[in-house]
Order: C-alpha cells, then sequence, then structure tokens
C-alpha cells in the first residue's frame, strides 16, 4: 500500500461497520487487532469501509453473557463474532438470534448447534464435533484399539463431543470400559478426578480418551501420573479443546510442560492449509515477537472468522445494497430487531474465501465444508503438538511416513487395549459357601486349601493357566444378596463387586437381565435350569409284580374281553350254518329219509351211518379227526370254546377243533391280532417293574403346586430362582412365588424337604448332588424350566473378564469343565438304578380293545353272509337235508326254516331233558364201524318193532327226546305218506330225498 493511497483513504468520509467480538479472557484480542488491520490496508476489500470492533471479555456466567450481549446489540453491531467453548456460544446465539443479529462462532463445535429452530443465524468457523468424533473413532480403529476409556467434562461440550464416539463403538462392536464425568470448577487448579481415575486404574484400561479445555486436561493428566497411567504401556488421544489451546496445559502458563503430557494423541482442525497461513503467522511472529508454536489454531480460525465477516460485507456493498444498523434496546424496545439481519447472514453464508486455515466455504445451515482434521502428537520437550498425520472424511487416517509416533512414556512401541495375561497379579475372589460349587471344612480355617466345590476346582485350573495368585474372601454382610426393593441397592456379594472389594466373584451366579443392567459376567461354565424337589415315598417289594405293567382297568378289560370272546365263538358255532356243529346239527334234524327220521325217534340221530346222503359231511370228520357226528370232545362247546381262547391267551396250541364258520374264524383272528399286542406290550414293560423300591410324588409338575394342599413350597429368598419366576410372564408362576413359603439357604431347603412335606424350588444342578447324598429326594416331573446359565461376576468394566474367558472357552473345548463336574459327583456317591415307572392303562390300550371290537362287528357281518349264502343254497335245492320236492320258494322261507330248527336245538342244549338226551348220545359212540353187522342189525330190528307197534307209552327220557324231533318231522312235511316211509325202511336203499 502506497502512501498517497493511505492519504486519499483518510480525505474520504469512510463508511463504520461495527463488529461486537466477545473473547473469553481477551487472549485473541491482538489477533483480532491484526486481522482489522489487514482487512484495513487492503485496497480492494471494503473501499471506503472500516470495521469498528466492540470488545467485550466474557466467562460462564449467564448474567455475565446476557449483559455483555446486550451492551453489544444496544452499540448496533452487524454481527457478533464469539469466540468461546459450545456453551458459551449457544447463550449467545439464542440472545443474539432473536434479534436477528448473526453470530460467527469461532471455536464453537457442539452438534446441537446445528438446530435450525433456535439458532438460525449462526454461521461456524469450525467443524463440528459429529466430524471430530469420526476422527477420533478412525485413530481408535487405525491402532486397533477396540476397547478404552473416556473421560470428560460435565458439559455440553464434553458430553456431546463423545456421542459419536459412542455411536462407533457400538457399530463396531468396541467395548468401552468407563465413562467418567466430572465438573469443572470456576478454577480450575482445584479440579479433582482422584475417584474417576480410579476407576479407569480398576478396569485395567490402557487407552483413554479425553474430552475436555486444555486448563482441566492439564489438571486431569497431573492426576494420572499419580495412577500410573501416563507410563509405558498407555495411550491417551484429546480432542481440539485441548489441542486447540495447549499452551494452558502448563499449570503455571510458563511454557514448561511435564514428562506426563509427552506423548498425547490428538486431533486439531486443519488450520495450515490456507492462502494467508504464512502472512498471519510472520506478521504476529513480528509484530508481538511470538514464536510460531505459540500461534495456536484457535488464533488461525480468530483470523479467519474477521476475515469472513469483511467479504460478506463486500459482497452486501457491492449490490448497493445499505446496511442499516439498528441500536436495539432490549429492555425498553423489546420487539425491535435488524431488520437486514437475515439478509447479512445470507451473504455470510456465501462466502468463498481462502483464509489463513484453509479455504472456507460454508453449507446452507451455516457450518463449514471441507472438515480436515491434523492428527498431532504432543512433544513434551520442545512444548507443542507436532503434526504426524491428518484425517477427512474422504481419505480417512493418514500418517506421514517420516514422522514417528510417540506415546505415552515417549516409548514408540503401540499400545495394546487389553491384558495379555494375569501373571504376578493377586486377585480377590468372593465366594460363598454353597455345596457343591463352594465347601468348606470348618475344622480347618480360612486357608485356601479348606475350600472345596467345584467353582474352588475351577479357580484353580485358572490359576494354573493364568498364573495369578489369590485370596478367598467372604460377603461383607455375610449373606449372599441380593437386589433391595428400591431396585438400586444391592447386598452381599454383589455389593462387594459393585463397591470394587473384590475382583471376581467365583460362585455359580446365575444369568439373568436384573444382575446384567449392574454387572458383567463372564462366558458360561455350565447350563443349567429349575427343577420342582419332593421327598419320594418308597414301597415295599411286590410278590405280584408281573401284573404291574397293567393297570387294574386294564386287567379288568382283558377278562372282560376273554369272557366275550368265549361266548362268541360259542355261539357262533351253535348258530353259524357253516360251523362244525350246526352244519351236522340242522342236516341230521332236516333229512326227510326214512333212516333219518327212524334214528331221530331212537335217539340216535349222532351216530355214524353210511346209508344216507349225511356221510358227504361225515367226510369231514376225517379232516379234523372226529368219531362221531360229532361228539362232545370236537364241538366247540362252552368248555372247548374256553379252553381256545384262554390258550392262544397264553401263547399256546389249545389242541381243540378251530371254528370251521367264516364268522367264527374272524373272531379268532382279531382276537390273535389282539393277543399279540398285548403280549408284546407286557412283555416290553415287565423289566421296568423288576425293582425293590419304587418312589412316588403325587405332583407331575410345578403347576400342580397350586392344587394341592399336602405340600407347601418355595425357594431360598433373593436367588436366582425367585427372581426368574417372579419375572415370568406366565401368571402361574408369579403365584407360586406369591405363596411360597420361602427359606433362607439352600440347606435349609433340603432340610425342610426331608423333614416335611416340602415342594423346594431350587437349580438342578445343586439337586443332582444332593440326589446323591440323599436317595429319597426325588425331582417333580422328567424335565427342567426356565433353563439359565452359571458364570462369574466380575465389577462393571472389568479388565480381567476377557483374559477369564478366553481361559474358560479353553477349559471348555478341552472337556474339563465336565470332568470336573464328573469327577465331584462321582465322589460324592451313587444311588442305585431306579428304572422309570412303565404301567399301562386303560388308555394305552384303547386302540387295541377297539380292534377287537371292529373284529366282532365284522364276523357279526360275516354271520349274516352265512344265513344268506345258505338260504339261497336253500331254495336251489343244494342243501343237505332239502330235497328238490320240499326245498323252500323263498330265501326268507329258507331263513324262517332254519330259524325255527336253531330255536329248537338251543331251547333243547339248555333243557334238562335235552342234557340227558346227550349222554345217551355218548353211550351211542360205542357203535362203530369196527361193530359186528349182526349187532347192528339187531338193534334195528329193534327199532322198527317199537315203531311198528307204535309202543310210545313206555318212552325213556331218551325215546321222550325222539317223539319231540318227531313232531318237528310232521310239521315240516305233513305230506309225506307213510308208504314212502316204509319203502325206504324195507329196502334199506341209500336216501334220495335229500337231492344227492
Amino acid at each position: 500500500m502506497t502512501v498517497g493511497s493511505i492519504l486519499n483513504k483518510t480525505k474520504i468520509k469512510l463508511r463504520e461497520i461495527h463488529l461486537g467480538i466477545l473473547d473469553r479472557g481477551a487472549k485473541y484480542r491482538d489477533v483480532f487487532t491484526f486481522a482489522l488491520d489487514y482487512i484495513e490496508n487492503d485496497e480492494e476489500l471494503l473501499p471506503n469501509t472500516r470495521i469498528v470492533p466492540y470488545y467485550r471479555a466474557i466467562n460462564t456466567n449467564p448474567i455475565n453473557i446476557s449483559k455483555r450481549v446486550f451492551e453489544l446489540l444496544q452499540i448496533g453491531v452487524s454481527a457478533i463474532v464469539c469466540l468461546a467453548p459450545s456453551t458459551i456460544t449457544q447463550q449467545v446465539a439464542n440472545f443474539a438470534n432473536q434479534k436477528k443479529v448473526p453470530v460467527i462462532a469461532v471455536t464453537a463445535t457442539d452438534p446441537l448447534l446445528a438446530n435450525k429452530e433456535d439458532r438460525p443465524y449462526l454461521l461456524r468457523i469450525s467443524p463440528s464435533d459429529s466430524q471430530q468424533s469420526s476422527a477420533i473413532s478412525d485413530i481408535l480403529s487405525y491402532f486397533r484399539w477396540h476397547h478404552f476409556s473416556i473421560l470428560t467434562s460435565y458439559d455440553p461440550y464434553g458430553i456431546h463431543g463423545i456421542a459419536g464416539i459412542q455411536e462407533a463403538a457400538t457399530e463396531r462392536n468396541w467395548k468401552i470400559n468407563n465413562i467418567q464425568h466430572f465438573l469443572v470448577p470456576a478454577d480450575v487448579s482445584k479440579l479433582n478426578v482422584s475417584k474417576e481415575l480410579e476407576r479407569v486404574y480398576k478396569s485395567e484400561s490402557r487407552i483413554m480418551v479425553l474430552n475436555c479445555g486444555a486448563s482441566a486436561a492439564g489438571q486431569v493428566l497431573r492426576q494420572a501420573e499419580k495412577f500410573g497411567l501416563t507410563r509405558d504401556g498407555y495411550a491417551w488421544i484429546v480432542s481440539d479443546g485441548v489441542t486447540g489451546n495447549f499452551n494452558d496445559l502448563s499449570p503455571g502458563r510458563n511454557n514448561v510442560f511435564e514428562g506426563y503430557l509427552d506423548g498425547l494423541i490428538g486431533t486439531m482442525p486443519a488450520t495450515k492449509d490456507g492462502a494467508l497461513y504464512r502472512s498471519l503467522t510472520d506478521g504476529l511472529s513480528d509484530r508481538y515477537d511470538l514464536k510460531r508454536r505459540d500461534i495456536t489454531p484457535f488464533a488461525r480460525l480468530a483470523f479467519d472468522s474477521v476475515l469472513v465477516f469483511a467479504h460478506a460485507l463486500h459482497g452486501y456493498f457491492r449490490e448497493n445494497i445499505a446496511l442499516a444498523e439498528q441500536n436495539i434496546n432490549v429492555w425498553e424496545e423489546p420487539g425491535v430487531e435488524f431488520r437486514d439481519g437475515p439478509l447479512f447472514y445470507e451473504h455470510l453464508k456465501q462466502v468463498e474465501v481462502d483464509g489463513a486455515s484453509k479455504m472456507l466455504s460454508f453449507d446452507e445451515d451455516g457450518q463449514i465444508k471441507n472438515a480436515k482434521y491434523d492428527i498431532v502428537n504432543f512433544d513434551a520437550v520442545n512444548g507443542y503438538f507436532k503434526e504426524v498425520g491428518y484425517w477427512s472424511p474422504q481419505t480417512g487416517v493418514v500418517l506421514n511416513t517420516d514422522m514417528e509416533v510417540f506415546f505415552s512414556g515417549g516409548t514408540k512401541q503401540t499400545p495394546s487395549y487389553q491384558i495379555a495375561t494375569l501373571e504376578g497379579r493377586h486377585l480377590v475372589l468372593g465366594i460363598d459357601v454353597d455345596p457343591p460349587f463352594v465347601m468348606h471344612d470348618e475344622s480347618c480355617g480360612g486357608e485356601i486349601a479348606c475350600y472345596s466345590g467345584y467353582c474352588v476346582s475351577l479357580v484353580l485350573e485358572l490359576s494354573e493357566m493364568l498364573d495369578f495368585t489369590y485370596e478367598f474372601v467372604h460377603p461383607s454382610d455375610g449373606t449372599w444378596g441380593g437386589l433391595e426393593k428400591d431396585g438400586k441397592t444391592w447386598t452381599g456379594i454383589f455389593k462387594d463387586l459393585l463397591d470394587r472389594k473384590i475382583d471376581i466373584a467365583t460362585v455359580h451366579m446365575s444369568i439373568n437381565s436384573i444382575r446384567e443392567e449392574f454387572i458383567d459376567f463372564s462366558v458360561p461354565f455350565m447350563q443349567a435350569g429349575l427343577t420342582v424337589v419332593v421327598k419320594g415315598e418308597e414301597e415295599t417289594s411286590d410278590g405280584y409284580f408281573f401284573l404291574s405293567p397293567f393297570s387294574a382297568d386294564v386287567l379288568y378289560a382283558i377278562g372282560a374281553a376273554v369272557f366275550g370272546v368265549i361266548i362268541i365263538v360259542w355261539v357262533y358255532n351253535r348258530i353259524s350254518p357253516n360251523g362244525l356243529y350246526w352244519s351236522k346239527q340242522f342236516a341230521l334234524m332236516s333229512c326227510k329219509c326214512s333212516m333219518c327220521r327212524r334214528r331221530r325217534r331212537e335217539g340216535r340221530q349222532f351216530q355214524r351211518h353210511k346209508t344216507c346222503a349225511i356221510k358227504q359231511l361225515e367226510a369231514q370228520e376225517e379232516v379234523f379227526e372226529y368219531d362221531s357226528l360229532p361228539s362232545n370232545s370236537a364241538q366247540l362247546n362252552m368248555t372247548n370254546s374256553s379252553w381256545i381262547v384262554f390258550a392262544s391267551l397264553l401263547n399256546q396250541d389249545p389242541v381243540i377243533s378251530w371254528p370251521t364258520s367264516i364268522s367264527g374264524r374272524i373272531v379268532l383272528l382279531f382276537w390273535w391280532l389282539v393277543v399279540m399286542v398285548v403280549l408284546a406290550m407286557y412283555t416290553a414293560n415287565l423289566a421296568a417293574f423288576l425293582t425293590i423300591t419304587k418312589m412316588t410324588t403325587g405332583i407331575s409338575k410345578i403347576e400342580d403346586l397350586l392344587n394341592q394342599d399336602r405340600y407347601k413350597w418355595g425357594t431360598v429368598k433373593d436367588t436366582h430362582p425367585e427372581v426368574a419366576l417372579s419375572n415370568s410372564v406366565r401368571e402361574d408362576f408369579k403365584t407360586i412365588i406369591r405363596k411360597q413359603d420361602a427359606v433362607l439357604t439352600t440347606d435349609e431347603g433340603f432340610a425342610r424337604v426331608l423333614e416335611q412335606e416340602y415342594a423346594f424350588i431350587y437349580e438342578s444342578p445343586i439337586f443332582e448332588y444332593m440326589k446323591r447324598k440323599f436317595c429319597t429326594l426325588e425331582k417333580v416331573g422328567v424335565g427342567e424350566f426356565l433353563s439359565f446359565d452359571y458364570a462369574f461376576g466380575f465389577p462393571p468394566d472389568s479388565p480381567y473378564i476377557d483374559v477369564i474367558n478366553q481361559a474358560l472357552l479353553k477349559l471348555q473345548e478341552n472337556s474339563k469343565l465336565d470332568t470336573l463336574w464328573t469327577a465331584l459327583l462321582a465322589n460324592t456317591g451313587q444311588c442305585p438304578p431306579r428304572p422309570p415307572t412303565a404301567q399301562l392303562t386303560l388308555q394305552s390300550l384303547n386302540g387295541v380293545f377297539t380292534t377287537l371290537a371292529v373284529g366282532l362287528v365284522a364276523s357279526v357281518f360275516a354271520l349274516i353272509g352265512e344265513y344268506l349264502y345258505v338260504t339261497w343254497c336253500d331254495v336251489q335245492g343244494r342243501t343237505v337235508g332239502c330235497p328238490p320236492k320240499q326245498r323252500p320258494k323263498s330265501m326268507l322261507e329258507a331263513l324262517k326254516r332254519r330259524l325255527r330248527f336253531l330255536g329248537h336245538d338251543l331251547k333243547h342244549s339248555f333243557s334238562p331233558q335235552s342234557n340227558i338226551n346227550k349222554s345217551s348220545n355218548d353211550t351211542n359212540d360205542v357203535f362203530k364201524d369196527s361193530e359186528s353187522v349182526e349187532l347192528r342189525q339187531k338193534l334195528r330190528n329193534k327199532t322198527d318193532h317199537h315203531v311198528a307197534n307204535d309202543t310210545s307209552d313206555s318212552l325213556t327220557n331218551n325215546e321222550l327226546s325222539a317223539n319231540e324231533i318227531q313232531g318237528i318231522d310232521h310239521e315240516e312235511d305233513s305230506l309225506e305218506s307213510e308208504s314212502e316211509i316204509d319203502d325206504y325202511s324195507q329196502t334199506g336203499e341209500e336216501c334220495t330225498e335229500c337231492g344227492h
């Protein structure tokens, strides 16, 4: 700029535009002054215009903030530049934007500031914290730090600044060991974060993310050194709140930095890419005798904020638009607003200028475009953050290959986020005696050797694998513990975990959702479920065990079936036209030859004879090996029918005639099928009852407890079974807990089961163990319900959980976990094996007896079919005893005829006279083919004599029966002449009346 131009500019009346500048602590006033001078000296930028600044110092006091903003509004500023944290900037924008005065935020990065409804005229020079969170997340990913802790100030900048990191951890399945918030007092030197750092220390975190201001960060890191958190093997990542004001890390701000600050890794808005970076750096160094490293990124951003304001004014005036500034008195004129404010804000968003930090441009919401962060590494010796790379949304993390990165303690080796081993560590392990998982020998003392049980054996295996030492401690209050009614307070071993008095709770902790909200669990080492335990009732040995496979109702049903089949077989033999008995009986009763008539009169109708067509029927006797027509031993009378049915039931051959009728055979066929099934089921189930003792419970499932009065029930108070049943969606489970008679310990529960009528609801592995000690204990039902897992308990964010989990998985893979449990049970004892109850009930055999019923019904239809067939044969003249001249004219007539004969036979079969006659028939069996012709001729002559002289007055009992049969003959054949009878009697010819 020439001297002439300066003189010309002073002669012309300059237009003055007022700019409010709020600077916390007035740290950057020199930078703002330099920026305004730079603009003043630029001949092309804002000719004839001079920007008049109004500086106001600001702090976190809301009254102070509102007072300073109202002062600037009353002056009539066109915009306000605010170089302060997000919390202060938010309040400034709320007041100023309400009056439509634009606010240019230099360092505010809170993502919530992007709300255009609350702050429609806010322009931000720095990228949002959401961008910075992405940069820090990518740094964590680059170094493979997947487990870390977060410490942040308890203010919007601290809380909102880590939201993106938390989201990234969830998406990438990382683990945040700790999130510790701390309040920053007005006097930062009084900040105390010992409790927060102690939690981080106990969590064994190796990687920490620190998000707060530089002054607070200096105090945090100084105290962290006392916990050993800044030595080799650790890493700290800080945000732009630290890197942007790194001089504040020095306690006295004397640019002397302690060794605990060495190796900090941070993100810093990229502020060295602008065309004016060199001009700004050189100008500030020359004017204020500053070192280049003392010119912070925020100084460059402060310069750019004024530059953006100047270029917006330049564009505004170039369009010949007047900017009418207004003096706004908030108190006296509350309704007055800056009329040109919205239009001027639009020009602010349209600015595109290459500033000191980078190319500045904005989106429609007033957010800076082209977000980019430098990745920096603090050098405590030289006292500054050196650039080791950069990050952008497009490229991610890019580290300079020619730059070495140092970590805490000045080491170049990248720290690991997890503990690789527990070697050399001494752990405090919480236990509580509860057999079989933890048992204690009272006579021994409190040494580790005095303890035994599954969990104790498992701890021993882990200590040998991971090379750590340990000690056992009991719960502080002497109880297992649980959640109090307030839903927040825990007791017992759970409280010790939350208070971090113990490192691990090495007991069989049941995993459930309520516990998992407060503590962490290892991978499960055993699967379990709930069961109901009662004392079984012992029964003495049963001498009639062979009846046990069938219940009483089944035995009754089999007996009824046997009786029914006997009756039906006998009846079918008597009434079936194809039966061995009735087919011959009908022929003998219906044949019209003189020989048959004469024999019926004499009661000899059942004797063997060769002169009648009946011989065709007698030929069948050779097949059945019968000697008479038929004898008592050959016919299926009641005795023989019973023998056949009973022999079949016992799988034996009866050696007796089988039914010849289809109906009778169908009955036996289905009876044999039933017998086959029944015998198979009986044999298969008999072995289940070859035992001395059986156990019974009286209830079959947990729901039955509500429907009985015999047992009281309950579980151990405040344990997993109670929680699981109480939280179940099933109302009956909830009712069981509401009505329970709870106990305080496991031992008390099992003692009540053995001594009282008590049903104990508890965990299945413990029942399995106690069952081996007390064989009378019985489990209700056959399975478990509400399955769950056992695991060790850890304090939240425990550093040991990953190492322990890896070891448990190895023990699981090599079956060591199962081996430990099996060995424990084997050393406890063994009850005699007891087969399960397998008694068959009537319901089990419903199908079998239904099959028998089907067979009986089928046999009835077969019997009907037989009668239809033989009546048709009668009509056709094909039946023995029905000669063509006398055959029935219709099937109905034939059926009536046969039923008449059948009724007569049944009547005399059950009458006393009939029995006498049958006894006589037995005596006639002596007439065999081997008898002499003379003897039989004498008998025939004697019979003829009786017939001729009609000596019926002296009839014997046998003759009475013959006369009755004779009456049937006369009734049946009233048309037959006496001469025809005599002809047959005299000639002795073969009977032709039968049609053969």
